[in-house]
């Protein structure tokens, strides 16, 4: 009984040790190849419901970008330091950096998807 009670407990342990988070954590930094493009995700969470534009842009740039949308991040709105650093005013947003210098921004909920897609290709199919 005892055995079964302690293997209930550690088999988690392992399990969950093994899992990485993908998300950016406040002891985390936006680390990046200097010469590759980065696209980072500015989430609100407690007004996802006015992101629906933006995940479906993300959707439609992720095909044409797939090594740009694997090392995409994901930044929640009270991580205050990242916004800060990126001068981000409005939430949601979405921004491309190369060489740590932003060279596209997408703020705010008034955005289309066509207008988001466009932004961030351009950015990201340019050298």
């Amino acid at each position: 009984m005892k055995r079964s009670i302690l293997i209930a407990f550690i088999i988690p342990i392992f399990i969950l040790s093994s899992c990485e988070n993908s998300f950016v954590t406040k002891k985390e930094q936006v680390n990046h190849s200097i010469e590759d493009k980065q696209i980072i995700f500015f989430s609100d969470n407690e007004n996802i419901d006015q992101e629906a534009v933006y995940y479906d842009a993300l959707l439609a740039i992720k095909n044409d970008y797939p090594k740009e949308f694997k090392n995409m991040k994901v930044i929640f709105e009270k991580e205050k330091k990242y916004s800060k650093l990126y001068e981000i005013d409005e939430f949601p947003s979405l921004i491309v950096i190369k060489k740590d210098l932003v060279v596209a921004k997408v703020e705010g909920t008034s955005k289309t998807k066509n207008d988001i897609v466009q932004t961030i290709t351009q950015a990201l199919s340019t050298q």
